[in-house]
């Protein structure tokens, strides 16, 4: 009995000191909750009692509005003034009108190129008997096409059904004659589906210069990248080199798509000629990458590199710029003033984005946003002659 009374009392002791313990977490957690109430009462006091002697003061509304103002019209042209700020290398070399010509008729027989390969089943990427193929190209010779990734395509085909067993039976004769006498052909409609190469572009080999050539945007796919602004860090694979950042949808394409690397086969070509390099639109955008990344991975190359860009998006940063510029600095950038393409991405979009290479613009406004983008659009002012890298100033009335 004595050894149960003993126990029961250890439990007692050892069960009050819990409910002492409890009951000071429970004061303490009492306290600490009534302390923050009466802080945070105490700042909501004081926010009132500040707003209300300020709701009291007199404001010089003029001076906010013009500041509102001023803010407002600042962040609308901070685009122009971050493009103005930038110190990019001027070319060395002045702008070849006769250069330009070949190579946006080149952008033209890039963009053949790809159509004739979703209609021809054998086409191998050979620009010879493209309607676009000029005499001017003669001389050259085609060392190597780009090819993407391939795509499928669905073709329906109109197949004739082969005429059956000839027969003797007179009367079954007699209607064979008759139908082939009225020339009823029985059809029917297969769909095939194949995969197809999708073409970027070409390279051409001469004894007076060498030309890489990119494609512009052909597909759904490829303009929904060209909108999509998210950038990425561009480092150069080989070297580690950090070199700004770029659209991550051209970026893309460039090492992944694009087969082989244009470095690759630039490799073979004469490093003691000129070597050109051009793309309209998307393509333009790929020129910009590839010119860069010859420059510095094929050092032997790099002095005979010329970058011509027509309709040009905005490819990266303004650290991808300058060192761009410093690097390739025979760079031309022609545009169409009326061409919303070379607007894009925005300046200030998911990072910044300027613009590089030397401007050479024309005006040629054809009411809607592809006449005004297409690289036709582009062939007949270049060969007209009426791009320049002069200002212009245009009227912001109708007055005369």
């Amino acid at each position: 009995m004595l050894m149960v009374a003993g126990v029961r009392e250890s439990l007692m002791v050892k069960l009050k000191r819990r409910q002492l313990l409890l009951g000071g977490i429970a004061a303490g957690v009492i306290s600490s909750t009534a302390e923050d109430y009466w802080t945070r009462k105490k700042q909501r006091q004081h926010e009132t009692t500040l707003l209300s002697l300020a709701e009291q003061t007199p404001q010089d509304t003029d001076s906010l509005l013009q500041a509102a103002f001023e803010a407002d019209n600042q962040k609308i042209y901070e685009g122009k003034a971050i493009q103005a700020a930038l110190k990019l290398t001027n070319p060395t070399l002045p702008y070849s009108r006769e250069m330009s010509k070949l190579l946006i008729q080149c952008s033209k027989i890039a963009t053949q190129q790809y159509l004739t390969s979703k209609t021809e089943l054998s086409y191998d990427g050979s620009i010879t008997k493209l309607p676009a193929y000029t005499s001017q190209l003669d001389g050259y010779t085609q060392i190597a096409s780009f090819k993407g990734k391939e795509a499928k395509v669905e073709q329906t085909l109109q197949v004739e059904v082969p005429n059956a067993e000839v027969t003797s039976d007179p009367l079954e004769q007699d209607l064979e004659r008759t139908g082939e006498a009225i020339g009823k052909t029985v059809k029917e409609s297969l769909k095939l589906k194949r995969q197809i190469p999708v073409y970027l572009g070409f390279i051409l080999s001469s004894k007076r210069n060498n030309i890489i050539v990119f494609r512009g945007t052909q597909t759904q796919t490829e303009w929904l990248n060209n909108f999509t602004a998210l950038q990425k860090n561009y480092t150069d694979p080989v070297s580690g080199r950090y070199l700004g950042k770029v659209h991550r949808g051209f970026i893309n394409n460039y090492l992944e798509i694009v087969k082989p690397l244009p470095r690759d086969i630039a490799r073979q070509l004469d490093p003691s000629v000129p070597c050109y390099i051009t793309g309209h639109s998307l393509g333009a955008a790929l020129a910009t990458l590839a010119a860069l990344d010859l420059a510095l991975n094929i050092p032997q190359l790099h002095p005979q590199l010329h970058l011509y860009t027509y309709a040009s998006p905005r490819v990266g940063d303004p650290t991808f710029a300058l060192l761009h510029s410093q690097t390739i600095p025979n760079n031309y950038r022609v545009i169409n003033l009326a061409d919303a393409i070379t607007l894009m991405p925005p300046t200030k979009a998911v990072g910044v984005y300027v613009h590089v290479g030397q401007e050479w613009s024309f005006l040629s406004q054809e009411g809607d946003l592809m006449p005004n983008h297409v690289v036709d659009t582009y062939r007949t002012a270049v060969e007209s002659n009426v791009e320049t890298d002069r200002s212009r100033t245009y009227p912001t009335s109708g007055e005369n």
